[in-house]
């Protein structure tokens, strides 16, 4: 494409059609320099991560000659310029990164386009009316709307840098660009978790699939290559017509002896058959595969036999796959996990082995997509921890908020992850990543991940599911969007990757990588006593990950820990302040200084009792509480060093230390209706074992003990029930 075009006075010098798009710092680590200025097509794909999928970036599918340098000039001068467009702005104030040049490109094509509809050929003609139509017309979704205001934003930025079209207005002065499209701002982290009744079920498969179902398909894989070998060593595909009677019918005779069925035709190839549409019987198509006979028969190409076969199937049944590698059972029945294989479903079950094994890496160890996905073939190692405790960690990159090359980092996991990796290792043949694998004659890396997880959610579905319902539940009706926005975390590799979009989710629950992150961290802060997998629980991952982490560590995971538990302290805190406003009980030594507290603030929202106005309002007045709380089992801790039991009768271990009954009589200690129902079972196993050693023979210590245990309890619960009296212990 010719670049000759008439310059106005007084722009910007053109950028010379043979001169490197890139900068020399991104390029000094490779052979290449990379894509010219005058090129048509930018390739970046040598100088980006593995998992970016976007890498090429076309310009001749802009309008004309005009538009073509203005976006060619806008990309150079955002990979090299730091250029502040807004005082609330900060995406701006340091270069575009190399990963997000495509992207840029994307949205500048698209504010070009909307121009030009409006009327708007240049850029120059555009003012603030033209550009806030833009804007409007993409106001359904949000998100795609405030990356073009950014975008404009930027344009108008770097006019100084652009040669033929520029900006005239300076675009939306003083207000940020949440605030332009209406988007509400939150401190709070706007990812979607996944429901707990959906990621339960969905990680328990994927677990029984690294820990189980993978030693079925790797061996079922060894099988068909067996047989691949074989076919091919004895050159099977030229035997010839007798030959390939002879192995046709030595093949039945065989199926016979055995009981076994004839190998059936896959059900997403019924359009192979060529004899019409055959019947279905109990999810198994009544036709012959082919391929499948073929290759357990050792024959070549058995169109001219498949009467014979169908005859065979008509005697002997049909049955799906057709290698021998028998099935492992499933926990839940009892009986085999599926139905056996042939060398399409092997070929699927493999998709969803790695499927299931991202699953399991990337929420159980709190690594983002492109970090999981750029994960090294010797990730994985282990490291004795300070307690003398095995530390299953992983080796890898992080790339948010870093340079292109990204930085080391490391997570601590669970041993089910290390499998996960050793099943990846046996599976997969990239010689460099965890995730690549052979395909074809080339070599590709695992992409599409949103897509695979429901893909493998509906196979879950086909499998474990029982008549009282889907094994992994699809009706998300009032659970809220079921999406994410774009830039809610915008992730430096990956960027590519398709996110599904929607606003109120009432079919299934539509997943994208960032809601795995954040519901494990959610999951560490807000509920500890939850279950991974129907087994292990919250509180052990909370262990073995979160507290394995010593210091700061560059994956940022136990940082977002660390917010969570803060969001989720105020949330305890609300709930406590909504049960004292709704007239609930409260005992302890510090009872009466948080009720006053919570008396003053709710005289300062102005609402009568039983009312909470202004829940915002609410929350930032209560957080001052959450410094001292320590929500507790029996009661919650609002800690004061000067009066606290634990400290004043734990100095010898240098650190506050609970002591028996102490925390219930410590002057700091609050109870509420919220504790009730465990004060009752704390209570009633009190007294379960008064009435134990009423039949042992115990010392009169201990039996005293306990019995004033048991009263002890019995006072608390009846302290905070409507028959009780309230008092400070």
């Amino acid at each position: 494409m010719s670049l000759s075009v008439e310059h106005p006075a007084g722009s910007a010098p053109p950028i010379a059609g043979d001169d490197y798009v890139l900068p020399a710092r991104l390029t000094a680590r490779h052979a290449e320099r990379g894509p010219r200025f005058g090129d048509d097509q930018w390739d970046l794909r040598p100088f980006l991560p593995r998992t970016e999928r976007h890498a090429h970036i076309d310009f001749t599918t802009l309008a004309d000659r005009v538009a073509v340098i203005t976006a060619k000039e806008y990309l150079c001068s955002r990979l090299r310029r730091a250029v502040p467009v807004g005082q609330l702005s900060t995406q701006s104030t340091k270069p575009a990164k190399l990963t997000a040049l495509a992207g840029e490109f994307r949205a500048l094509r698209s504010v070009l386009a909307a121009l030009a509809a409006t009327g708007v050929p240049r850029l120059s003609q555009a003012n603030q009316e033209d550009l806030d139509a833009v804007v409007a017309a993409c106001l359904d979704r949000p998100a795609w709307a405030r990356t073009l205001v950014r975008t404009i934003r930027q344009l108008a930025g770097h006019s100084p840098f652009l040669s033929l079209d520029r900006l005239a207005v300076h675009p939306w002065p003083g207000r940020s660009d949440s605030g332009v499209v209406g988007m509400a701002r939150s401190e709070e982290n706007a990812t979607l978790r996944i429901p707990e009744h959906i990621i339960g079920p969905l990680v328990k498969a994927a677990v029984f699939y690294v820990e189980t179902a993978s030693a079925d398909l790797l061996a079922a894989r060894q099988e068909l290559a067996a047989l691949q070998g074989a076919r091919a060593a004895c050159g099977a595909r030229f035997i010839g017509c007798h030959g390939a009677r002879e192995a046709v019918e030595a093949f039945i005779a065989a199926r016979r002896a055995t009981g076994r069925g004839i190998p059936a035709l896959p059900l997403d190839h019924l359009h192979k058959c060529a004899d019409g549409t055959p019947s279905i019987s109990g999810g198994v198509v009544q036709a012959p595969g082919l391929e499948m006979v073929a290759l357990l028969a050792g024959a070549g190409d058995l169109v001219r036999w498949r009467h014979r076969l169908a005859e065979a199937g008509d005697e002997l049944g049909y049955e799906e796959g057709g290698l021998d590698t028998v099935m492992s059972p499933w926990p839940d029945s009892a009986t085999p996990w599926r139905r056996r294989l042939g060398m399409w479903e092997l070929r699927k079950e493999l998709f969803n082995l790695r499927t299931a094994c991202w699953v399991v890496i990337a929420y159980l160890s709190g690594m983002r997509d492109g970090e999981v996905r750029e994960l090294g073939r010797d990730c994985a190692f282990v490291e004795p921890g300070d307690d003398g405790r095995a530390r299953y960690k992983l080796r890898g990159r992080v790339y948010k908020d870093r340079d292109l090359e990204g930085e080391e980092a490391e997570w601590v996991v669970l041993e089910v992850v290390h499998r996960a990796v050793d099943v990846l290792l046996q599976l997969n043949d990239d010689p460099t990543h965890l995730f690549g694998y052979t395909w074809g004659k080339r070599r590709v890396l695992l992409t599409d991940v949103p897509k695979r997880i429901a893909t493998f959610r509906d196979h879950c579905n086909k499998l474990f599911s029982s008549p009282e319902g889907a094994f992994i539940p699809d009706d998300c009706r009032g659970l809220g969007r079921g999406s994410l926005s774009a830039d809610a975390e915008d992730d430096d590799v990956g960027r590519g990757e398709s996110e599904p979009a929607g606003d109120v989710a009432i079919g299934p629950w539509a997943f994208n990588t960032r809601q795995f992150r954040r519901t494990l961290a959610w999951h560490i802060a807000h509920q500890p006593f939850g279950v991974v997998a129907g087994a292990k629980q919250y509180k052990h991952v909370a262990v073995a990950m979160f507290e394995g982490y010593a210091g700061s560590s560059a994956s940022g995971f136990a940082a977002e820990v660390a917010s969570e538990e803060a969001t989720a302290l105020l949330d305890y805190a609300e709930e406590l302040y909504r049960d004292w406003n709704d007239a609930g009980r409260s005992a302890g030594g510090a009872a009466q200084a948080v009720d006053a507290e919570f008396d003053r603030i709710r005289r300062e929202l102005g609402g009568p009792p039983g009312t909470v106005a202004s829940p915002a309002r609410l929350r930032t007045m209560l957080e001052h509480l959450t410094t001292t709380l320590h929500p507790g089992v029996l009661n919650d801790c609002f800690y004061r060093r000067q009066t606290a039991l634990c400290a004043t009768r734990a100095s010898a271990r240098g650190r506050p230390l609970p002591m028996l009954d102490m925390c219930c009589r410590c002057p700091n200690a609050r109870r509420s209706r919220l504790h009730l129902p465990r004060l009752v079972l704390a209570s009633d196993q009190a007294h379960q074992l008064v009435e134990l050693a009423a039949t042992r023979q115990l010392p009169p210590l201990q039996r005293s003990a306990l019995t004033a245990h048991a009263e002890l309890l019995d006072e608390l619960v009846a302290q905070v029930t409507d028959t009780g009296e309230a008092q400070s212990s």
